[in-house]
């Protein structure tokens, strides 16, 4: 063998081992490639059908909610720990339609010199260690002697009670003032 042919030769092997090279990356590429787009198509399959978490477009029956925080109502428990001096505190049903109670809040807290009234539900189990049927406490001074019949209107002033208001028709009368 001549030397052009052992040159030629070697030239040979050397752009064989190059192009195995190239050959070599050009797979491993295409591995992470599909690898990479078959894990896209799987999170896509779930999202879409599955958890329902990716929709494109709004569908017609959607209907945007807004969440309303209610800083009115209270538990029976914190009805001396507000912030204002003097305020009301109503507990009530608010499932109860006796004469519509809510008629007489509405009117109460539209005047320019309402005191601030907060809510106690009286059917919340929060508050259920505070509502009795009979035996009310009307002078508590603190959450502890709390027995409150529902419903029932408490004026507190300086963190004690200075006025108590007991059932539908009182109630109603101070709201109507």
């Amino acid at each position: 063998m001549d030397k052009k042919a052992l040159k030629e030769l070697r030239k040979q092997k050397k752009d064989y081992n190059n192009e195995e090279e190239k050959s070599a990356l050009n797979r491993f590429v295409m591995t992470i490639g599909i690898v990479l787009l078959a894990l896209v198509l799987l999170y896509l399959f779930i999202g879409i059908f599955i958890t329902k978490t990716i929709t494109f477009g709004k569908d017609k029956d959607d209907v945007e909610e807004t969440v309303a925080i209610d800083n009115s109502t209270i538990l029976a428990s914190k009805i001396f720990d507000q912030k204002e001096d003097e305020y009301y505190v109503l507990v009530f049903d608010p499932k109860e339609k006796v004469e519509d109670l809510t008629n007489y809040i509405s009117m109460y807290q539209s005047k320019s010199d309402s005191i601030k009234l907060y809510k106690v539900d009286s059917t919340k189990k929060f508050n259920g260690d505070f509502i009795v049927e009979k035996d009310s406490n009307k002078n508590p001074t603190s959450y502890k002697e709390l027995r409150i019949i529902s419903p029932s209107l408490i004026k507190i002033s300086s963190k004690s009670v200075v006025e108590y208001y007991e059932g539908f028709e009182e109630v109603k009368n101070v709201f109507k003032k």
